[in-house]
């Protein structure tokens, strides 16, 4: 009840002050229109530009990222972001989850953009990627793409340990793990996995842990360009496919065939198969 009244104080401090309305899902902004009794409607129209309210939210959001390096993920980055559009500070009334919704709404957009390069590297060599068995990853795509997905966060670094607690909260936990599969799972995905069976989610569990790891060094590391988080980030990646063979391994011995070619030879060595006894 409390959000719907501020909601509804903000939308009338807008349209009295900038001439926006914000109805439901789309927020009318209208810039430049003239009151003259003879100007025309139709070249009224043609000065009214119109933006839906995810765009509104998308374009204040955009500009509070420049904001993020001094007033970290708050609603403070928020509201001078509102104000770089010429919007009143209040208008960070609408996002209810304050500096969460700026940090979701910068991580869905680096998992845009490296969804975006990994898409593009396939298409550049479709050979390379078709070539990988429902089995087997590239291990050269995962650790490109991971590096790649850590270093976006270094402009934002000095505040990340911030970012990361909001995560923790009520409010962000289900969006954080959402956005969070959908990075594993593209980065699996264009790293050639094609597994229909229970390797699907046991590996991007496994490779959940390997990156959310390597971002819990990486806030910590001091070394130049992050060296040590590059090292880690190998080893980590070591385990993950050592481990993936040690699965194999096992799925082999468990495999009847397997039991079944062990019992043959047995029997072979032992010449119980032997026709002449």
């Amino acid at each position: 009840m409390a959000r719907s009244f501020k909601l509804e104080m903000l939308r009338k401090l807008l349209l009295e002050t900038y001439g926006i309305r914000h109805q439901g899902k789309a927020a009318v902004i209208i810039r430049g229109c003239s009151s003259k009794p003879d100007q025309s409607r139709d070249h009224q129209q043609k000065e009214e530009e119109f933006l839906t309210e995810d765009e509104l939210k998308t374009s204040i959001l955009d500009a509070a990222l420049n904001f993020v390096p001094t007033h970290g993920w708050t609603v403070g980055a928020i509201s001078e972001g509102a104000k770089e559009h010429s919007y009143p500070g209040v208008a960070h009334g609408l996002f209810p989850r304050g500096g969460g919704d700026l940090m979701h709404h910068f991580v869905r957009q680096c998992n845009r953009d490296l969804s975006g390069q990994l898409r593009s590297r396939t298409t550049k060599d479709p050979d390379q990627h078709t070539q990988q068995s429902t089995s087997q990853l590239s291990p050269s795509t995962m650790r490109e793409a991971l590096e790649s997905r850590l270093r976006m966060i270094v402009p934002y670094m000095d505040h990340w340990p911030q970012a990361m607690a909001l995560t923790a909260r009520p409010a962000n936990v289900q969006e954080h793990f959402v956005n969070l599969g959908k990075l594993i799972d593209d980065i699996c995905y264009y790293s050639g996995d094609r597994s229909v069976d229970f390797s699907w989610y046991t590996r991007r569990l496994a490779l959940l842990g390997v990156y959310k790891s390597c971002e819990l060094h990486m806030v910590q590391d001091k070394s130049h360009d992050y060296q040590e988080t590059w090292d880690f980030l190998d080893r980590r990646l070591g385990d993950f496919t050592a481990a993936g063979r040690v699965k194999q391994d096992i799925e082999r011995l468990v495999n009847p065939d397997f039991f079944s070619a062990v019992y043959t030879v047995g029997r072979n060595i032992l010449g119980v198969n032997d026709q002449r006894r």
